[in-house]
C-alpha cells in the first residue's frame, strides 16, 4: 500500500475544514504601517504590478519551512494565517508595510495582491501578483533577520504578475509558412509549419512574451538565480562551446528573436540592465546543462580543473519518472497489448507558476523529409523534452548525475538531440542506432525513457537510454526491478551504465548496483505494480495514473510535479495533467487528464 504523506494531505483537505483551522491558528496580522517603538519588526515598501485588492506581506519562519510548504500555504484560504506564518500586514493599495510582533529569527517575506479579495491566491494566468525579498544577486527568497528590539528596514518587494498567453487565437504567415496559437480541450496549443526559420519566427512572433518571462522567472531567477553568474559565466561557457557546434539551430534561434522583436514585445530582463539575446535562447534550450553548471561547475570548483576527478558530491538538478508497460502487463480491453508511457515531470516548480501558466502543445510540421512531431513543452523550446512522432516513437528526459566534460568544444543541447532523432527515427532500436553515430557531446547525464508501437510486428520494446558526456548504455526490462519482460520503470540514476569516463558518474553517486531502499519513487512504483500483480490485474490509463500518482508523493518529495504526461504510442495519441491552479492541486498526476489523438492537435479550421 502507498503511504501519501500527512503533509501532502493537507493540499486536499476540504475547505471547511481549513475555514476552521483559520479559526483557531494565532498569528500576528497588522494593518498599521507606523514602526513600533519595541522593535521586533520588519519593514520596507511594496511596488510593481498591481490592479486593485488587498496586498498581504507574510513573513513566514524560515527555519519552520521549506520550499514546499510555501507552495502548500499558496493553496489555503486565507495563506496568511497558514501555520506557516509567522505575522502579516496588509495594504490597500502599493506604499510602505509594517509586520510586527515577531519573535527573533530569520523569516522569508513573502507578498500577494489579491485581486478579487477573495481570500486566496490565484495563480491561473497570473491573476493575482506575487512577489518576495530578493537583492539583486540573489533572486530566489533571500532570508531577513529579525533581533530583539530592532526593526529589520529597507525590505522592498516588487509585485510582478506575468504575461499569460492570449484568450483569443493568434496566426502569422512567415513567407510559406507560420504558425497558429490556439486553445485545444483547454490546453495551449501552438501550430508550426514551414521551413526551420519560417517556424522560428512565426513561434517567435506568437509567444514573445511568454518566452521572455521565461527566460527572465524560470531560468534567471528560479533556476541560475544568480544574475552575475549567469551573465559573466554560463552565458561566455556555451557562446564558446555550445554555440559553434549548432549553427542549424543557432539560425532559428535568431529567427525566433527576430520574431519576437517583431511582435512588438518588450524583450528588456531587468535583472540583467539587457535585452533578450540569442544566447539566452540558447541557454533556455540547455537549462539542465545549466543546472549541471550550477551544482557541479560552480559549487564542486573552478571550471578549468577536471571536475570529473575532484570536488564534492553533488545533487541531481531535477527530478522525473517514468513508468512504461506493454504486452501482457497490458493485454487488455483497452491496449490490447500495446505500449503506455506514463511521465512525471518534477522539480521545476517556479514560484511564479510560470512553468506551470506556460506550458504548450507544440505541433510542428516541418514539411517532406522529416516527420511530424508533438512536443509537451515551454515557451522558447527549438528541440524538445517530451516528444512524439508521427510513428509513435516517444522520447522523455529523466536527469541523472554525471558531471559534464567540461572541455568538449562540441556540446549538444538534450532536447535539440531529441528532436533530431523524433525527425529522422520510427522505433527504439532506430533511435539508439541513431545516438551512435550523432555528432555533439551530450551536455551530462540523462536517461531517456524511449517507447514506440509495440503490436505493429516490429515487438519494438521500450529502453532507457543512460546516458552521459562520454558515453552510454541502452537498458530494457529485466536489468533491475521490476523483473518483468513487459515493464521499465525510470527515475534519476543509471542501474546498467558505470560511465565510459567513471569518475564522472561515481563522484557523485550517479550509478547504482540496484535499487535502494532510498529509490523512493522506484519503490513506490515496484509496491504498486507488485499490488496489481496480485490483484491479476493489468495496467490501462487509471493504473497507469496511480503509478504516477505514487511516484508523485513518495517519502523523496511531494507537492512538485507540474505536469504528467502519458503516451500511447500504438494509437497515436497523449494526454496531459497539469498542477491546477485553480483547485490547489500541487501533483499533476492528482488534476483532470486531457486526451489528444497526435492528428488532432494539427488540425487547422477550415476557411470561412
Amino acid at each position: 500500500m502507498i503511504q501519501v504523506p500527512e503533509r501532502f494531505l493537507r493540499v486536499y483537505r476540504p475547505a471547511c475544514i481549513v475555514g476552521v483551522l483559520i479559526l483557531i491558528i494565532a498569528v500576528a496580522g497588522c494593518t498599521n504601517t507606523a514602526i513600533p517603538a519595541g522593535g521586533d519588526a520588519i519593514s520596507g515598501r511594496v511596488t510593481g504590478d498591481y490592479a486593485g485588492g488587498t496586498i498581504y506581506i507574510a513573513a513566514i519562519d524560515a527555519s519552520a519551512y521549506t520550499t514546499s510548504d510555501l507552495r502548500v500555504m499558496e493553496t489555503e484560504g486565507h495563506p496568511e494565517r497558514s501555520q506557516y506564518v509567522s505575522g502579516f500586514a496588509t495594504l490597500d493599495k502599493p506604499g510602505e508595510y509594517v509586520v510586527s510582533g515577531l519573535a527573533p529569527g530569520n523569516y522569508t517575506v513573502y507578498a500577494w495582491a489579491d485581486t478579487d479579495d477573495n481570500g486566496r491566491i490565484d495563480h491561473l494566468d497570473y491573476r493575482d501578483p506575487t512577489g518576495w525579498y530578493r537583492t539583486p544577486s540573489h533572486l530566489t527568497p533571500v532570508r531577513v533577520a529579525v533581533t530583539p528590539g530592532n526593526v529589520t528596514t529597507g525590505i522592498d518587494i516588487t509585485l510582478v504578475a506575468p504575461t499569460p498567453y492570449p484568450d483569443e487565437e493568434t496566426n502569422v504567415t512567415v513567407g510559406n509558412g507560420g504558425g497558429r496559437l490556439t486553445v485545444m480541450n483547454g490546453c495551449h496549443v501552438l501550430q508550426l509549419r514551414g521551413t526551420p526559420e519560417e517556424r522560428a519566427y512565426a513561434y517567435g512572433y506568437l509567444c514573445a512574451p511568454q518566452i521572455r518571462d521565461w527566460i527572465d522567472y524560470v531560468l534567471i531567477e528560479s533556476f541560475m538565480q544568480s544574475p552575475a553568474e549567469y551573465e559573466d559565466l554560463f552565458i561566455p561557457h556555451i557562446r564558446e562551446r555550445m554555440a559553434p557546434a549548432n549553427p542549424t539551430y543557432m539560425a532559428q534561434l535568431d529567427a525566433m528573436l527576430a520574431g519576437m522583436a517583431a511582435s512588438g514585445t518588450d524583450l528588456h530582463i531587468p535583472s540583467l540592465s539587457r535585452d533578450v539575446t540569442r544566447y539566452d535562447l540558447l541557454a533556455e534550450n540547455t537549462y539542465d546543462f545549466m543546472l549541471y553548471y550550477k551544482l557541479y561547475g560552480l559549487m564542486m570548483g573552478d571550471l578549468g580543473m577536471d571536475l570529473a576527478t575532484t570536488g564534492d558530491a553533488g545533487v541531481s538538478p531535477h527530478l522525473c519518472t517514468s513508468a512504461i508497460a506493454w504486452g501482457n502487463l497490458t493485454a487488455n480491453e483497452e491496449l490490447a497489448g500495446g505500449v503506455i508511457h506514463g511521465k512525471n515531470m518534477d522539480g521545476e516548480n517556479d514560484l511564479r507558476k510560470v512553468t506551470v501558466n506556460s506550458l504548450l502543445i507544440i505541433a510542428t510540421d516541418p514539411g517532406p523529409g522529416a516527420k511530424r512531431t508533438v512536443g509537451v513543452d515551454w515557451p522558447g523550446f527549438i528541440g524538445t523534452f517530451n516528444g512524439m512522432n508521427e510513428d509513435g516513437l516517444v522520447l522523455v528526459p529523466h536527469s541523472s548525475p554525471s558531471i559534464p566534460d567540461w572541455n568538449a568544444t562540441d556540446l549538444v543541447p538534450t532536447n535539440f538531440l531529441f528532436m533530431d532523432t523524433l525527425r529522422n527515427q520510427s522505433d527504439v532500436a532506430g533511435a539508439w542506432a541513431y545516438w551512435q553515430v550523432a555528432n555533439g557531446t551530450r551536455t551530462g547525464g540523462n536517461n531517456a525513457g524511449v517507447s514506440s508501437p509495440y503490436r505493429n510486428g516490429t515487438g519494438s520494446v521500450p529502453a532507457a537510454f543512460e546516458t552521459d558526456s562520454y558515453g552510454g548504455a541502452a537498458r530494457g526490462p529485466g536489468v533491475v526491478e521490476p523483473d518483468d519482460p513487459d515493464g521499465l520503470f525510470i527515475t534519476n540514476n543509471f542501474y546498467l551504465y558505470q560511465g565510459a569516463h567513471p569518475p564522472a558518474v561515481e563522484r557523485v553517486d550517479g550509478y547504482h548496483t540496484e535499487v535502494r531502499p532510498t529509490d523512493y519513487r522506484y519503490r513506490n512504483l515496484l509496491a504498486l505494480l507488485d499490488s496489481y500483480r496480485k490483484e491479476g490485474r493489468t495496467i490501462g490509463t487509471s493504473e497507469m495514473i496511480a503509478l504516477m500518482q505514487a511516484a508523485s508523493v513518495s517519502e523523496e518529495y511531494q507537492g512538485t510535479t507540474e505536469y504528467t504526461f502519458i503516451a500511447y504510442p500504438d494509437a497515436g495519441a497523449f494526454a496531459l495533467a497539469k498542477e491546477d491552479l485553480a483547485a490547489g492541486i500541487l501533483d499533476a498526476p492528482f488534476a483532470n487528464f486531457t486526451h489528444f489523438d497526435f492528428d488532432e492537435v494539427f488540425e487547422r479550421p477550415s476557411p470561412a
